[in-house]
């Protein structure tokens, strides 16, 4: 005779699997949802002027999708991430995203680095409705106020701005901080730099914006500027090779003021062609946490990326955050429901969600009025004699400086 509390567990076990089998039963294909997959789209520049940091969060997505299909996907469905390189181009960004509403129709979509692309793409978003769940950017205009259909994923650059500048006027005892900030001329570039000047004039220091190219070779004239200032500290907002280019010049021309980025430019690639001599006075704030700054919480990530071939990643921040966003997506899939559409996801995520990153990140959470996703930062910066990056506080130490 089958025991009640048996019964029950078997009865579980049916349930379980017809909520599969009904899963496995309905098809949205206008979604890009089908019997055994769902389609959803990715854009990064992943071979353009930005693809040193938006590359390696393309990696950290897909590999993140990669150990959700392995562990048997989404309700009985398995993850097809669509992926299409943007190249940091506006148009092409524009482009992708409508091949994804409907030529390859796709449940939602992730990525989106380009805050250009972002701001002009608004409209055309609240028309198709097509969710844009975890971007790696996100441009003040669209989540200020919130935009029905888009989600950001990534730091704030108020936030980056204000625990950026509040942390290095308290550390070095200023009262009236001098910052220079060496910034792209793009959507997020300016956005970075008023929230850099209102933070620095609430101090009453003195703010000097200069600006630069995605495509510059050289960062001269910037630095020269730079130096003709003599700033306390300097900020950074661009790629790569702007943090690169700017910092062994003022090396070059023996300007020791420390200097903190973005997120997006606290890699292991930009610390190692920095070398100890420039990169020491280089710090950046982040809401993700590389893997070194924190290997228990980074535990899972790191064996995934190993087992997929991406271990030279796993402590690149945008490597972090890309993993952090594919999770996240893969979890609202999943609180969609056994038969999930893009309205019923965006109504989801829209009627409050938040994310267990699992301590890689500070709190991903939205809500109705807040889209915007994380808020928390803190400055981490590099230590060349153990290859690994340590953080100056935790997440909450900088809350402070928050507003």
């Amino acid at each position: 005779m089958i025991s009640n509390r048996l019964r029950l567990l078997l009865a579980g076990v049916t349930l379980c699997f017809a909520g599969v089998a009904h899963a496995a039963g309905f098809e949205s294909p206008q979604d890009g949802v089908y019997a055994d997959h769902i389609d959803w789209g990715m854009t990064a520049d992943m071979s353009g002027p930005s693809s040193g940091a938006q590359n390696p969060w393309g990696q950290g997505f897909q590999t993140a999708m990669k150990v959700v299909n392995a562990r048997g996907g989404v309700n009985g469905r398995s993850i097809n991430v669509l992926v299409e390189d943007t190249r940091y181009d506006a148009t092409a960004e524009r482009v992708a995203y409508e091949k994804f509403v409907s030529q390859t129709p796709t449940l939602g979509t992730s990525g989106m680095g380009n805050s250009s692309a972002q701001t002009a793409m608004i409209p055309l978003i609240k028309r198709a409705k097509l969710p844009v769940l975890g971007t790696y950017t996100t441009a003040k205009a669209t989540v200020e106020p919130p935009t029905p259909y888009f989600y950001g994923g990534f730091c704030g650059f108020k936030e980056m701005a204000q625990v950026g500048v509040g942390f290095f006027t308290d550390h070095l005892s200023l009262k009236s901080p001098k910052v220079a900030l060496v910034r792209l001329d793009v959507a997020s570039g300016k956005e970075f730099a008023g929230y850099v000047e209102a933070s620095v004039t609430a101090r009453g220091g003195t703010f000097k914006d200069i600006p630069i190219k995605v495509v510059a070779a050289d960062a001269t004239p910037q630095v020269l500027e730079i130096l003709a200032m003599k700033p306390d500290f300097v900020a950074i907002h661009g790629v790569t090779t702007t943090s690169i280019l700017v910092m062994k010049g003022l090396a070059q021309y023996g300007l020791t003021a420390p200097a903190f980025a973005i997120t997006y430019l606290g890699t292991p690639s930009v610390y190692e062609s920095l070398g100890p001599d420039a990169g020491k006075n280089y710090s950046f704030v982040s809401c993700f946490s590389p893997a070194s700054s924190d290997p228990k919480a980074s535990a899972a990530m790191s064996a995934a990326a190993d087992q997929y071939g991406q271990g030279k990643l796993k402590d690149d921040v945008n490597f972090v955050a890309g993993w952090v966003i594919g999770n996240m997506v893969a979890d609202a899939i999943a609180k969609a429901g056994a038969e999930p559409t893009r309205e019923k996801l965006s109504q989801m995520v829209n009627a409050g969600f938040t994310a267990n990153t699992g301590g890689l990140s500070s709190e991903l959470k939205y809500t109705p009025t807040d889209h915007l996703g994380l808020v928390g930062l803190k400055p981490l910066s590099y230590d060349y004699g153990t290859k690994s990056f340590r953080s100056y506080g935790d997440y909450a130490d900088f809350t402070k400086y928050l507003n």
